[in-house]
């Protein structure tokens, strides 16, 4: 598979409230692969989850990229491979028991976005001024609001539905389920990668007018995403990963 090549800048910041940062970013451009894992609140070393989530995802898949016709089963397996290696980490270190972990990454193929995701942290893309979400949480309340109990988030949260209760993660069943997606990649395309610390803070309308300012660098924009996280509460983690594919 031909790779597209890509700008990056990522950036992962505590927060205001948390004492740790669980959350574990790679930006590989020489891969054209980012991945990004948020360690799932109120679970035993999220941070351990997460780095172990990444590293083995980056390690499954930096040797393969170049070798494979479509990259869906690869992505499938990596993320396979990093929820094994969350539950042989408990198995060595009972200290361990009941950590886990969300994930979202992304290969950019020649002229083609491949991701894959667990949990609630997200993939966007803005095009011609306009922010789309490539990925559905997996989170109680995303349920919620397919099975039309409510009719937006926005009213579940109205109706006191909590955030962050999530319905899959890695280290959570050995039996793991794989949301993946490609989708055309188009001149001018910015693609962000969060953690919820970025979207429970900053909404989708005001991350979209930051991220379509022409006169602004993607490391200025990464700088004014985080910034306003943290001036809305910074109440979790923060991470994003802006990538610009560089097609001519």
């Amino acid at each position: 598979m031909n790779l597209t090549p890509i700008e990056t800048v990522s950036r992962s910041d505590k927060g205001l409230v948390r004492e740790v940062n669980e959350d574990s970013v790679a930006a590989m451009p020489d891969f054209s692969l980012v991945v990004l894992a948020d360690g799932m609140g109120g679970y035993n070393s999220g941070e351990i989850a997460s780095q172990v989530a990444v590293e083995t995802i980056a390690a499954y898949l930096m040797p393969v990229l170049g070798s494979v016709e479509e990259a869906e089963a690869p992505l499938v397996d990596a993320v396979g491979a990093a929820n094994k290696s969350i539950f042989a980490a408990i198995d060595e270190d009972t200290r361990y028991e009941g950590m886990a972990t969300t994930v979202v990454l992304g290969v950019f193929g020649e002229r083609k976005l491949h991701y894959a995701h667990v949990g609630d942290s997200r993939l966007y893309r803005l095009r011609d001024g306009r922010l789309d979400r490539l990925t559905r949480d997996h989170s109680m309340i995303q349920e919620l609001v397919d099975q039309g109990m409510f009719e937006s988030m926005e009213e579940a949260h109205e109706a006191g539905v909590r955030n962050n209760v999530l319905t899959r993660g890695l280290g959570v069943d050995q039996q793991l389920e794989v949301d993946t997606a490609d989708i055309q990649i188009k001149t001018g395309d910015l693609f962000l990668f969060c953690s919820d610390g970025l979207s429970n803070m900053v909404n989708d309308h005001v991350m979209e007018e930051i991220l379509s300012a022409s006169d602004q660098s993607i490391e200025s924009k990464t700088d004014q995403l985080l910034a306003m996280a943290l001036e809305n509460g910074g109440l979790d983690n923060v991470s994003l990963v802006l990538v610009q594919p560089q097609i001519g």
